[in-house]
Formats: structure tokens, C-alpha cells, sequence
């Protein structure tokens, strides 16, 4: 699982609302949810992302109320993640809904700039930054989260067991 674009450089605590705004909180699909993702951080943000860009984030990303709907948007538009502390609730929304993450260190933090182009595999945690020609290591996620990634979130991955799991034939 490789993404390739453009690093989108965030700060330290970023709260879940700041990445969308509460207001949004009954809105659930990921097609309008896009569109007001960093809405009040990053104004072009939803303009000009695309898939395979990635947001760096600081310590405490996504930190306040719990909810799906970045996760949603994210998985929407393509992006990976890399964070440097992940508390376990985002952590876990972020797999569920299908967006491949990263705990980066500070000197990884600290190497990826706004702007940059980055490579990254997740499921090796190498980091590439081609625009510096830098290259960092991370821990990669487990084998198992990677599927789930992989499977399109919770429910694909799900989906894909259940059918794994289904008789061929039914016997009467």
C-alpha cells in the first residue's frame, strides 16, 4: 500500500472539530463531507487534494469528540495519514473507515514541509521525501490492520470474511 502526493502540514492539536466543523456532525456522505474537510484550517484544502496525498500531522490529531466523519472524507478523497501521536479512538476511526496511518517521530515530522511530495509505503513505514531526497522509517501498522485498510474499512473487511466464511452450495 503505497501513496504518493503532496504533504498537507498540520500543527499540534488538531481537534476532530477543526476538521470538521460540528455543524456537519448529521451529515453522512463522505461525497459532501469532502468538501468541508480543514474547511476552517486549510481553505483550498478541499479544492486541492488529491488522492494520494497525505495529511502530517503533529501530536494529539483529532483529539476532542469522537466521530467518523474526517475519517469519512479522508477515505473519500484518497488520502493517507501520518501522525505523531495518535490517541487509540482516532487510531481505531481511521482504520475502521479505511484510511491507511502512520506514527511518525519528530524527526520525520520535522523533515516532511508543506508542499513536499512524499512516497509512502505503509505496510514497510517507509517514508520518502522526494522533494528533499530524505527517507525516514517508521513502524508499520500490523498485517491485519493493513486488511482491513485495505478492504475499504470495517465493513468491507468484514464482508469479505463473511464471504470467505459462506458455503459454496447450500445443502438441503
Amino acid at each position: 500500500m503505497i501513496f504518493e502526493g503532496r504533504c498537507w502540514k498540520l500543527g499540534d492539536d488538531v481537534s476532530s472539530d477543526e476538521l470538521i466543523s460540528a455543524r456537519h456532525v448529521y451529515e453522512y456522505d463522505p461525497r459532501q463531507l469532502r468538501k468541508h474537510l480543514l474547511a476552517e484550517l486549510r481553505p483550498e484544502f478541499s479544492r486541492d487534494a488529491c488522492a494520494g496525498d497525505l495529511i502530517v500531522a503533529g501530536r494529539r490529531f483529532a483529539h476532542g469528540s469522537q466521530h467518523t466523519h474526517p475519517f469519512l472524507a479522508m477515505k473519500e478523497m484518497g488520502l493517507g495519514l501520518l501522525s505523531c501521536t495518535l490517541a487509540r479512538p482516532p487510531f481505531r476511526l481511521a482504520i475502521y473507515t479505511g484510511v491507511p496511518v502512520l506514527e511518525i517521530g519528530q524527526e520525520a515530522a520535522a523533515g516532511l514541509g508543506d508542499g513536499d511530495r512524499l512516497r509512502v509505503d505503509f505496510a514497510s513505514g517507509v517514508i520518502d521525501n522526494l522533494s528533499s531526497q530524505a527517507q525516514y522509517q517508521a513502524e508499520p501498522i500490523a498485517d491485519f490492520l493493513l486488511e482491513i485498510v485495505a478492504a475499504g474499512g470495517g465493513l468491507g473487511f468484514l464482508r469479505n470474511q463473511n464471504r470467505d466464511a459462506a458455503p459454496a452450495t447450500l445443502a438441503l
